[in-house]
């Protein structure tokens, strides 16, 4: 059975502003699918659990600290096996959003994630984002945000 649009966008949500390690990874296991494909902007898809849980590790060693967390904008629609939605990455201090975009889902018959397409429809504006790419869309480096005015590591 597939989940309601929007209780499937409050699990999502969960799961990227969940901090235990522990429980992130239980909520990967029964959300997406194990051969899942999760792609983003500018980075090569990330494919299976395992790489999932080392990006969903990587966003919270880098937004956490900043004191940034995700948000739901409530709009989750769906139809057959697709699901669209989108969120925002705000501070936790100020509710200031910083960040939004848009995810597409595919779902498997069984209701996990099967693919997660996002894309970002603002990008932040206290840090840049080297993010690794060069123009061809090619990895060519490690990709770090660095806050504005902030000396580059």
């Amino acid at each position: 059975m597939l989940p309601r649009p929007n209780e499937l966008l409050a699990r999502y949500v969960a799961l990227w502003n969940e901090k235990d390690a522990e429980r992130r990874r239980a909520m990967v296991y029964e959300m997406y699918a194990p051969d899942c494909v999760y792609v983003f902007y500018r980075k090569d898809p990330i494919r299976g659990h395992a790489a999932l849980l080392d990006q969903l590790a990587y966003t919270h060693e880098v937004y956490g600290p900043m004191g940034y967390e995700f948000r739901s904008s409530h709009n989750a629609t769906g139809h057959h096996d697709v699901v669209r939605f989108n969120w925002v990455m705000v501070s936790a201090a100020t509710g200031e959003m910083e960040m939004s975009g848009q995810d597409i889902l595919v779902l498997a018959e069984d209701g996990r994630i099967q693919a997660d397409y996002q894309f970002h429809d603002r990008m932040p504006s206290s840090f840049s984002y080297n993010d690794g790419y060069e123009e061809h869309g090619v990895a060519v480096r490690h990709a770090r945000p660095t806050r504005t005015g902030a000396p580059a590591s």
